[in-house]
């Protein structure tokens, strides 16, 4: 394989965005996937993923979160040691960890990175504005990439909470669910402004027991994202929480969006550290039980409605 400056893992919607805007950056690219097919003149394209990692360019992934394991299993083969920035959001189902612990098992931390923030890719395609973080704890790895992606319509800001950085990308994912079941109901705006106020919140005290950054919380990966991912029609989890208030089961609304909602599967894992942490995560945990069938859209609502008044900050 010529010498190219990246790799991306994943060919899906997020991956062609990031390709592009590496590609108006001038660099050079080759993306992995398993099609064949290369529509691109800009962009070289391999299907060995164990090329991939039998060079020393950095790479990048835009994967979900459940075919971590498989690529770490690669990663470790290969004994690669180059950097890896994830662009992946969630939380993994069955381990309650973020994409860059579930990595750690495969190779060092100090050769991660994460991106996250406001970004649809199809916004992103289009070349409209774009702000997110880059989050590493190694500045030499920091530094590689925000170099590699910011620019006019693609801006970086760099950080050092890592573990920050996903916390919001994975939340943000349920709480977006919430309110499209929010909105599905006619709940209102009123509704929706509670939500994701108090939403913040929740994602504040798992960030707390994370020894995470307020700052972050309040940033681009945190607060930005959940704005964006609520608001927005073009969020899957917020039009998955849209179709099952209308009431489709899980596998149909799934189904009918036509992708993977990795909401529904942070959910899992954001129940896992609940538990391990004791938390009390209301919005959340209403959303994992009406993913897991245990109540309906109505009667969650109705719950957190009648829930004991307290304090707004405790």
């Amino acid at each position: 394989m010529s010498a190219t400056d990246a790799i991306i893992v994943g060919a899906g919607s997020w991956g062609k965005a990031l390709a592009h805007t590496l590609v108006i950056n001038k660099k050079k690219i080759t993306i992995y996937s398993r099609n064949k097919e290369n529509n691109s003149q800009n962009i070289s394209k391999i299907n060995n993923i164990d090329e991939v990692f039998q060079n020393k360019s950095p790479v990048i992934i835009a994967t979900p979160v459940n075919s971590l394991k498989e690529i770490g299993n690669i990663i470790k083969k290969n004994n690669f040691e180059g950097p890896i920035i994830l662009a992946c959001k969630g939380i993994d189902a069955e381990t309650g960890l973020f994409p860059s612990q579930i990595l750690s098992s495969f190779t060092s931390t100090n050769n991660l990175a994460v991106l996250s923030g406001p970004s649809f890719a199809a916004e992103v395609i289009k070349n409209k504005p774009t702000a997110v973080t880059i989050a590493s704890s190694n500045k030499n790895v920091l530094e590689v990439f925000t170099e590699m992606f910011h620019s006019k319509f693609f801006r970086v800001y760099a950080s050092n909470d890592i573990i920050g950085c996903q916390l919001g990308g994975a939340m943000k994912n349920i709480l977006s669910v919430a309110v499209g079941i929010s909105d599905g109901l006619g709940l209102g705006p009123n509704a929706k402004a509670a939500l994701i106020t108090r939403g913040i919140l929740e994602i504040k005290s798992l960030g707390e027991m994370l020894n995470c950054n307020d700052r972050t919380i309040y940033g681009l990966s945190g607060l930005g994202d959940l704005v964006l991912t609520a608001n927005d029609d073009l969020s899957r989890n917020r039009s998955f929480g849209l179709e099952i208030a209308k009431g489709l089961s899980i596998k149909e609304a799934e189904k009918k969006i036509g992708h993977i909602v990795e909401g529904i599967y942070a959910s899992k894992g954001l129940n896992i550290l609940i538990k391990k942490h004791s938390l009390n995560l209301p919005i959340c945990s209403k959303v994992f039980d009406i993913i897991n069938g245990q109540i309906s859209p109505a009667d969650a609502v109705n719950e957190l409605l009648v829930r004991e008044q307290t304090k707004e900050f405790v």
